[in-house]
């Protein structure tokens, strides 16, 4: 159980990790506005980054005068992506939760969903630091999606990351709506399933009208 006061910075950033359930029932118990905004921008901004320095490394020779002026630009663009990304994710799954009992408010769900963040955040300061060091990204070459072998050590680490994000993402969304990650698991799948019923039906009216041409 976390024990951390609602005055220590820090300790959530670390509890997050192994202890999601009771450091985001903290969080919105204490101040569920707290970070959320920083947390839904810093990722996106670092990864647009990451993606920006990537390219200048794999096209240095051909950089325009404006490409610093192009990357605070992307990387702002991106934060508010983020944020933005944010809201909505937060909006629909307030919703989705709700139909399978959830009682988060969506403030709740800001939090749940911006802390759960973390190990995504983590994984994009990795990728930042591996292109910093050299390590080039994916290049679409001919048509082609090239990947340098030494990219391979930084995907994986990238996928255990997220894989772990997924997983505490969950039990955040969970624990703010007051139900099991199972049940979290199925609140996150009812919005792409709506989608594909919704699309779905779309195709079949299109058909039906063009039949009738």
């Amino acid at each position: 159980m976390a024990n951390w006061t609602g005055g220590d910075s820090i300790t959530p950033f670390f509890t997050i990790w192994t202890e999601p359930r009771a450091t985001i029932r903290r969080i919105v118990d204490t101040d569920p506005t707290r970070n959320v905004i920083a947390l839904a921008a810093i990722g996106p901004a670092i990864n647009g980054l990451a993606s920006q320095w990537s390219k200048a490394l794999g096209n240095n020779a051909n950089l325009s005068v404006l490409w610093p002026l192009w990357v605070a630009f992307t990387v702002a663009a991106e934060a508010a992506i983020g944020v933005v990304g944010l809201y909505l994710g937060a909006a629909v799954l307030r919703w989705s939760g709700g139909l399978l009992g959830g009682v988060a408010r969506s403030v709740e769900m800001r939090a749940a969903m911006a802390w759960a963040q973390i190990p995504g955040i983590v994984a994009t300061i990795i990728l930042l630091i591996a292109v910093l060091s050299g390590v080039p990204g994916p290049q679409a070459m001919a048509g082609t999606l090239h990947v340098d072998p030494s990219f391979y050590k930084v995907g994986a680490v990238e996928g255990v990351l997220g894989i772990w994000g997924f997983i505490v993402g969950l039990k955040c969304i969970g624990e703010v709506h007051r139900f099991s990650a199972w049940r979290a698991f199925a609140a996150t799948l009812i919005p792409g399933f709506i989608m594909v019923l919704l699309i779905g039906f779309a195709i079949f009216l299109i058909k039906v009208v063009v039949g009738h041409h």
